[in-house]
């Protein structure tokens, strides 16, 4: 074989092993690729979960929204006519305006109040954890048992908080069954149930900041005013960002204390837009204006949520 024919040969070989060593992935790729395939096979479970629970249930939501079916007779496409019927539906309306008020009185007073408790219940020593522990007792026990305790206590005639109205000689109103009233008994109860997990959450923050924080404070004369205002609740401000989103979801998820206390009523003073998704659902049948309700909420929530990140981020220092 020729000189020329020799280098030729030689470059094609050269060739063919660089192609061999790129097709055939070397120790350290085969290691990652071992490692992405273990994290996968330990994300799987919780995948599936995840698609069967929320990306189907959701994917499956959306298409009802567009169709109308009882449950019994077949699917009908019906276009936009679900969205159409709900916002020419005074009680949608209304729903939508009694969810907005109780998350705007609910999410204020649930934060607000918390953040005081944590506050005064840490200063107390080593007695601070038994106040941790009534103070959580509402979160943890069942809504449905404590909603019947409450239905009890805000009787019209013979609840246990008119009668101690009346020694003072106030007469109490017919709380759950008077529409100027009924929504303000819900507030009571929701905040009363949910102003225990706030409190933990608060509680969690505090110990994390750094006492050489106040101990400098004290140095300079500040007051506790001032070092609840200048120090903990800037401080506190991933807490604030994070307590302040799972709150506005909460309060607009709320069902269980309806459901129990007023089943929406007197005549939808207390109904909310989770309420009405049951009641389309479940009461009347009909599942793609339930569906339709559920899309819309949806978006409202998503919008909530996103518009208050960001106005809070700015404001927030990690």
């Amino acid at each position: 074989m020729s000189r020329g024919g020799t280098v030729l040969s030689l470059e094609t070989t050269s060739d063919t092993l660089n192609t061999n060593s790129k097709a055939v992935p070397t120790k350290k790729q085969f290691k990652k690729l071992q490692k992405a395939a273990w994290a996968y096979a330990l994300l799987a479970p919780a995948l599936i979960l995840y698609s069967i629970f929320f990306i189907f249930p959701f994917i499956f939501s959306s298409i009802l929204s567009f169709m109308q079916w009882n449950l019994i007779s077949d699917m009908q496409f019906v276009g936009l006519d679900n969205f159409k019927s709900l916002f020419s539906d005074p009680v949608f309306w209304k729903s939508m305006k009694n969810t907005f008020i109780y998350a705007i009185v609910t999410v204020p007073a649930t934060m607000i109040i918390a953040l005081l408790l944590a506050v005064l219940v840490e200063s107390l020593g080593k007695i601070s954890e038994l106040y941790r522990f009534l103070l959580f007792i509402p979160v943890v026990t069942s809504t449905a048992i404590t909603s019947i305790i409450w239905v009890h206590l805000l009787h019209g005639n013979n609840g246990i908080i008119n009668q101690l109205l009346a020694i003072v000689g106030i007469s109490g109103p017919n709380w759950l069954n008077d529409p100027k009233w009924a929504m303000w008994s819900l507030v009571i109860v929701g905040v009363w149930k949910t102003v225990g997990y706030n409190f933990i959450l608060y509680v969690a923050g505090l110990k994390g900041i750094d006492k050489q924080l106040y101990e400098a404070a004290d140095i300079d004369g500040a007051g506790k005013w001032r070092k609840l205002t200048s120090i903990t609740i800037p401080m506190l401000s991933p807490v604030n960002l994070f307590v302040l989103v799972v709150s506005i979801i909460h309060s607009f998820q709320v069902f269980d204390i309806i459901s129990v206390m007023t089943q929406g009523g007197p005549n939808n003073s207390t109904n909310v837009l989770v309420y009405q998704v049951y009641q389309e659902a479940f009461q009347f049948f009909d599942i793609g204006r339930a569906s339709a309700l559920s899309m819309i909420f949806f978006i409202i929530v998503l919008i909530v949520a996103i518009v208050q990140i960001r106005l809070m981020e700015s404001k927030t220092h990690y």
